[in-house]
This record gives structure tokens, sequence and C-alpha cells, in this order.
């Protein structure tokens, strides 16, 4: 017998929702749309509790090579129906998410420490990049200093596009 769906209020993880048999409107074909948009940025405005952290989640879980137990999460939506598109490209790209919904602070300097600690988890996530022997020592020593916060504003200034460049560079081999 099918367990009942739920309706699961406050949460934006797209796995979660499907795991705790939340429901869940089938919009898997925008990861198609996303990956043959083309375009370099793809602006998705909507207005608030819209489901623009959920959308994001559910291309995370499609594409992030780190999650290869989410392929599963898939079976039942419509994008499971592009089977080549799913055997090329599901679960083959490093991911960088980033969610600013945590940084609601009301004076600068806070709203600085809190991107702070939201990229060094990030770093965090990417840590297994540290024992790549692609990346050069200083190169490692600026990411071993974003996790740990010591970095100066320069390098957190750049350190999304580093991070890009880190994961390209690791990727690519």
């Amino acid at each position: 017998m099918k367990q009942k769906k739920v309706i699961r209020k406050g949460s934006s993880d797209f796995k979660t929702i499907i795991e705790d048999n939340g429901y869940f409107v089938d919009k898997t074909m925008l990861i198609k749309e996303f990956f043959d948009n083309g375009n370099y940025t793809m602006l998705m405005p909507r207005p608030k509790r819209f489901g623009k952290t959920l959308n994001l989640s559910m291309i995370e879980h499609f594409f992030d090579i780190q999650k290869q137990d989410s392929a599963k999460l898939f079976t039942e939506f419509e994008i499971a129906n592009e089977k080549d598109f799913c055997k090329e490209h599901q679960n083959k790209y490093p991911i960088i998410n980033v969610s600013l919904k945590k940084v609601k602070e009301t004076n600068w300097d806070n709203c600085q420490k809190k991107f702070k600690i939201l990229i060094s988890e990030l770093y965090q996530k990417h840590d297994y990049l540290l024992n790549s022997e692609e990346l050069k020592k200083y190169e490692k020593q600026i990411f071993e200093s974003i996790i740990l916060r010591t970095a100066d504003q320069t390098e957190y200034e750049n350190s999304l596009l580093k991070l890009a460049n880190y994961l390209t560079e690791v990727s690519e081999l």
C-alpha cells in the first residue's frame, strides 16, 4: 500500500522532501532546461516562498558528483524519462550551491562575518581538493585559510571564483 503524501512546510531540501514522502510538484524538467539554456547566467525571479531554493537544491542533487545516492530520488519524476540526458549528466559535476537565506543581519560587519562562515562551510564541502596534486602549495594554503576563516578580505572576495577554478582544474583530469 502506498504511503499517503504529506505537506512538508519549511524545508527547501529536495532530498528531505522526497525521502519524507512530501508533496513535490514535478519541476524536474527545469534541470534539462537549465542545462540546455547555454547562458552563463540564468535569472529566475520569483516571489518569496515560491521554491527558488528548492529548485536549486533539486538541480544540485541531480548534477552533484558527490551525491551519487541522489539518483534514486528522481526515478518517479519526468526527468527520468530523459534517459540519455540522465546517463550523460546525472551526478557528473562538482557543484557550488550558495544560499544567502541565513545571512539576515542588521549591519555590514555581521553580514560579512556570516558570509565568511558560509564560504568556509562551502570550502569544507570540497576539502577533498586539498589532497589533489593539481593544486599548488600556495593554492592549498589559501584554501585552508578560508576554511579556518583566517583569509584576508581579498581572498574572500575572490573565493567563489577560485573555488570554481579549483574544481574545474581537478575535475578536468
